[in-house]
């Protein structure tokens, strides 16, 4: 338990010292209580008490005052540890833990440096702190940004076995709009699973260890908590708000139940996880959609090959080539039967271009080839080009042209078919 004291209540008579305007934090631990001085890293121990007084003993040897700002302290296993704050002209995200047996702060060494906010949360079971985003500020580099905070909305845990911070995601984008419309970051109340904080009239439970935020649709609840904005003299104990009146001297009690809140749609922080599934299903989609396209357009262009070869099967070959073609494959197959190859001025003769120019030669050729070589892939259902060609063995600027050796009894058979 940890509680923020008002002036009235802090036990420490410190008003007539240089610290009277410093807060007074009060953490219990077990059966013992310990009273923090806030920016200062000083710890007093409470060891008597009777119905009239309370004794508390210093137990700390500390001299640096005010780099620990608005620094977040709590106990684990029996340790008392400080995260982060601000001093000397920036925050830090540095994490320290008190020595007991030397009186002293040491700093603990982490992974890396996570910049604190007043946005933490320390889940005691899991030995674990929460920052669900930075807010780096440093003075000392110009530029305003940089004495307002420069935002960085990773969000991130810290196991305090491995000393290692681990990246949660990142902060969600109507949580980012949330935070950044909060004026007052400094009032929290710790409970089982995170804080309760007041945003502007409305109170919101934000749960830490399930990643989900709750607003609270209790208007009663939020009067009483906006009333007492500060959260000093409270805290939130076994499914009650306590809360410390001064002028009464007694405690006011509102009953702390789930059930007055609603669970908003965003969360936190997006998980690495989850965006990395997002990611997957996305791709998946599309794998599955082009799939799905191209398998279409396969069947498709399967049926349209099948019904356009069945035409061409049913008609004769000089209905599926011209008889230019018939005559240059007849040129081919009689030379390559004889184990001779066809040379350009030959081909030119019978396609009737020997007297046209050489570049309309070569297109010609080139198309009518072309053609012949498709059509009988066609009507073969084969890879295999019946048109093949070599350069000449004299002058390798010139090709010579046969038929392949492999496809010469199927061309006879459909040429004698005809």
């Amino acid at each position: 338990m940890d509680v923020s004291l008002s002036q009235e209540t802090s036990p420490l008579p410190l008003s007539h010292t240089m610290l009277a305007s410093n807060a007074q934090h009060l953490i219990k631990n077990g059966s013992d209580i310990y009273i923090l001085i806030e920016q200062t890293g000083f710890i007093y121990k409470l060891i008597s008490y009777d119905s009239a007084n309370c004794v508390y003993r210093r137990i700390d040897h500390t001299i640096n005052l005010n780099y620990n700002i608005n620094c977040t302290a709590f106990f684990y296993q029996n340790q008392l540890y400080s995260y982060g704050g601000y001093g000397f002209w920036k925050n830090n995200g540095h994490l320290r833990k008190f020595n007991f047996e030397d009186s002293e702060w040491d700093i603990t060494p982490l992974n890396k440096e996570v910049i604190s906010t007043q946005y933490v949360w320390f889940d005691e079971k899991q030995g674990k702190l929460y920052v669900p985003f930075q807010r780096i500020i440093n003075a000392g580099i110009e530029g305003a940004e940089n004495i307002k905070g420069v935002p960085d909305y990773a969000s991130y845990n810290l196991d305090l076995k491995t000393r290692k911070w681990e990246k949660l995601g990142d902060l969600e984008s109507a949580t980012k709009e949330l935070v950044q419309s909060d004026a007052a970051t400094g009032a929290f109340l710790k409970y089982t699973n995170g804080l309760l904080h007041l945003v502007h009239d409305g109170a919101y439970l934000f749960d830490f260890a399930h990643n989900k935020i709750y607003k609270s649709r209790n208007s009663d609840l939020n009067q009483f908590l906006i009333r007492r904005a500060s959260f000093v003299n409270m805290f939130i104990y076994k499914g009650n708000i306590y809360s410390y009146s001064v002028g009464n001297k007694t405690f006011n009690v509102y009953p702390f139940k789930l059930t007055d809140f609603e669970l908003l749609k965003s969360n936190m922080w997006s998980s690495e996880i989850r965006l990395y599934y997002i990611f997957l299903a996305i791709i998946t989609i599309i794998l599955i959609v082009a799939g799905s396209v191209w398998l279409f357009n396969r069947s498709v262009r399967i049926k349209i090959e099948a019904a356009q070869l069945k035409i061409l099967k049913s008609k004769s070959v000089t209905q599926a080539f011209i008889g230019t073609e018939v005559s240059l494959i007849n040129l081919l197959l009689s030379s390559t039967l004889k184990n001779v190859n066809v040379e350009i001025h030959q081909i030119n003769h019978v396609l009737g271009i020997k007297d046209k120019n050489i570049g309309l030669q070569k297109k010609v050729r080139s198309d009518v080839m072309n053609a012949i070589n498709d059509k009988y892939e066609f009507i073969t259902q084969s890879n295999v080009m019946l048109i093949g060609s070599t350069r000449k063995l004299d002058d390798k600027r010139f090709y010579e042209y046969f038929i392949n050796p492999t496809e010469v009894k199927t061309i006879q058979r459909i040429l004698e078919n005809n």
